[in-house]
């Protein structure tokens, strides 16, 4: 689990710098779930972030950073999904699903590995495969590319 959020907090309570950090973490874990963090995935995610949270360069940098290394000091997602789930509505997950299907399609190619992990999210955060088939087919109108 994060350590910022070892004690249990209800939803109102988990401030947005935490929430920041969450989405940043979640986005970083689907840019690198075909083990390969490329160039334009990490763009994708600083843009996503940038627009997302109205922060400079310099924060954003520093919150990408930070994730990254909570991403790669941990062995596992589940605790990332369930803070995820515990602090986050349906609705906000339901825009993150969206986010996370922009940094995977970027590169205009979702492997295996990506497919796989968010088939895992869905059932993780309790989104149904119609959702989160629907946040992909936003990106990719948004992105103007074909189904994959």
């Amino acid at each position: 689990m994060l350590k910022f959020l070892k004690e249990e907090k209800k939803l109102s309570e988990i401030s947005s710098i935490e929430k920041n950090f969450l989405i940043a973490c979640i986005l970083i874990e689907g840019a690198k779930s075909d083990d390969d963090l490329g160039e334009d995935e990490i763009e994708s995610i600083k843009s996503i972030l940038s627009k997302k949270f109205k922060l400079g360069d310099t924060k954003i940098n520093k919150l990408f950073s930070d994730a990254l290394k909570e991403v790669n000091d941990s062995v596992e997602i589940y605790s990332l999904t369930r803070d995820i789930k515990n602090n986050f509505s349906h609705e906000q997950i339901l825009e993150l699903f969206e986010d996370l299907w922009e940094v995977i399609i970027i590169d205009e190619f979702i492997d295996d590995f990506e497919a796989a992990l968010m088939s895992k999210l869905s059932g993780l955060l309790a989104v149904s495969s119609k959702e989160s088939q629907n946040a992909k087919l936003k990106i990719l109108n948004k992105l103007n590319l074909t189904q994959t």
